[in-house]
C-alpha cells in the first residue's frame, strides 16, 4: 500500500479525513479484511506541541476461532480519540490525558496511525463458540472448591 504523508506542521486546522481503504501493511496477523476499512477521522490543533486526532474506524476482519478453529468474523467499531506529538518528544514527554501516538510531523502517516488503532482494539481471543457444558462444569467446580486437592491430602 503507498501512503500518502501528511505535513501536519503546516496548513489549516481541523483536517477532515474521510476514505476508505482496503489494505493495511502490518495486519495480516489478524486475519482478512472482508470489506475496506472506513475512515472518518479529523484532526485538530490542541496546541502547539499537540494535536487531536478524533473519530470513527470500522473493519471487519475474517479470522479462525481459536477454541473451534471455525472462520468467524471480528467486526470493529473503533471511536478514537488520540493524541498526535513530534517523535524528538517522545523520550521527554510527560504522561498527560490523551493517549498519544508518535511520528514525524512532517511526514505523518494516517495508515501508520489506523494500524496501530487497530492492532490496540483488535480482541486479544478471536471465539466464535461458546463453552460446551461439561467445560462449564469443570469451571464451576473450579470456582467452587479451589483448594479440593489440598483438602484431599489431608483426608
Amino acid at each position: 500500500m503507498t501512503e500518502t504523508p501528511i505535513n501536519l506542521n503546516e496548513g489549516f486546522f481541523p483536517i477532515p479525513i474521510k476514505k476508505e481503504i482496503k489494505n493495511l501493511d502490518n495486519l495480516d496477523n489478524l486475519g482478512v479484511i472482508k470489506k475496506d476499512i472506513k475512515i472518518n477521522l479529523e484532526i485538530e490543533k490542541y496546541s502547539d506541541d499537540l494535536l487531536l486526532v478524533k473519530g470513527d474506524i470500522s473493519v471487519t476482519f475474517l479470522s479462525k476461532c481459536q477454541k473451534c478453529s471455525k472462520l468467524t468474523d471480528i467486526d470493529l467499531q473503533i471511536k478514537t480519540q488520540v493524541g498526535i506529538k513530534n517523535i524528538t518528544e517522545e523520550k521527554v514527554d510527560e504522561k498527560g490525558p490523551y493517549e498519544i501516538h508518535y511520528q514525524d510531523l512532517n511526514c505523518f502517516s494516517i495508515e501508520k496511525l489506523i494500524a496501530e488503532e487497530i492492532h490496540l482494539n483488535f480482541p486479544s481471543r478471536a471465539i466464535c463458540c461458546e463453552l460446551d457444558n461439561n467445560d462449564k462444569e469443570k469451571e464451576n467446580n473450579q470456582k467452587v472448591k479451589p483448594f479440593k486437592k489440598i483438602r484431599d491430602l489431608f483426608k
